[in-house]
């Protein structure tokens, strides 16, 4: 995947607190309702994400005694992301960026098994420190940008000094 995309992937795992069951799990749903239904914001989410259904339905599937439909599934688990997305953002911000000295990513190459052994480069796991950028990659990834987040990898694999963009696709980033 791109740089971006492990990027992506490893502030959606934070915002998810390391996992979350799907909403056609009975607590996946509990946990998204019981969130987004706290206050007037989050049922801001759900309107938002087109879930038209009165304050009433929503109490009944917060207390389980009915089940949205498939398409009201999806849009719950839509608002509940961008709720969640909206609350951590300037939270990552300050901590990836942590007054200036910036957080310790480790990068893991591709795993390049199924290159022809003539064609393999010798990459190891990289760790280094990034200052910048983490404002630019944490907007981004609210906004769902792709584009802006590989942009941003590309400056911070620059930085590693990679010869031909060996780091530009990588198998995973951790903080």
């Amino acid at each position: 995947m791109t740089g971006g995309a492990a990027l992506a992937r490893q502030l959606d795992m934070w915002a998810a607190n390391n996992g979350l069951p799907p909403t056609s799990d009975p607590r996946g749903l509990a946990i998204r309702l019981r969130y987004l239904a706290r206050d007037e914001q989050g049922l801001a989410w759900l309107r938002l994400a087109q879930v038209t259904v009165t304050e009433r339905t929503i109490a009944r599937w917060r207390a389980a005694r009915q089940r949205p439909l498939p398409a009201n599934l999806r849009k719950i688990d839509q608002a509940f992301w961008a709720c969640r997305r909206h609350n951590v953002v300037d939270y990552f911000k300050q901590v990836l960026w942590d007054d200036g000295r910036g957080t310790r990513i480790e990068i893991y190459p591709v795993d390049q098994q199924h290159v022809a052994p003539n064609r393999r480069r010798d990459l190891n796991v990289r760790v280094i420190n990034v200052r910048t950028e983490w404002r630019r990659v944490v907007d981004a990834w609210n906004a769902g940008d792709q584009q802006a987040l590989d942009d941003a990898w590309t400056y911070i694999s620059d930085s590693l000094g990679s010869d031909h963009a060996a780091y530009r696709h990588v198998s995973h980033i951790g903080f």
